[in-house]
């Protein structure tokens, strides 16, 4: 097969593979091992009292230039929840106190 259609069919059969194996993926909510739905913008007080114990948690601060020319400090909290081998691993990223991101990995362990 030649000609511009199997340049198509290549194409898409590449972005097919691409996204099959592209990694993490990104969503507005998250339903917490008991049931629970948490959405990106809830504060963490929100999130701790409806969601179970995250698997594990890390804290960072990270200094960011801003375009006035100062810096802000971030105060960055990640928990991960891993839900076992047949469920997906979730990273809830939060920045001072807000859930600003939502992403779900490859299996869990």
């Amino acid at each position: 097969m030649k000609g511009p259609f199997s340049k198509i069919v290549l194409v898409a059969v590449c972005l097919c593979l691409l996204c099959t194996f592209a990694g993490a993926t990104t969503s507005d909510t998250f339903r917490c091992p008991n049931g629970a739905i948490i959405s990106v913008n809830d504060r963490l007080s929100t999130v701790t009292l409806r969601c179970d114990t995250p698997t594990s948690v890390s804290r960072r601060s990270v200094t960011r230039g801003l375009a006035s020319g100062y810096y802000d400090v971030v105060e960055i909290e990640e928990w991960t929840y891993d839900l076992g081998p047949s469920l997906f691993v979730y990273y809830l990223t939060f920045e001072n106190g807000v859930l600003v991101r939502i992403e779900s990995g490859g299996y869990g362990k």
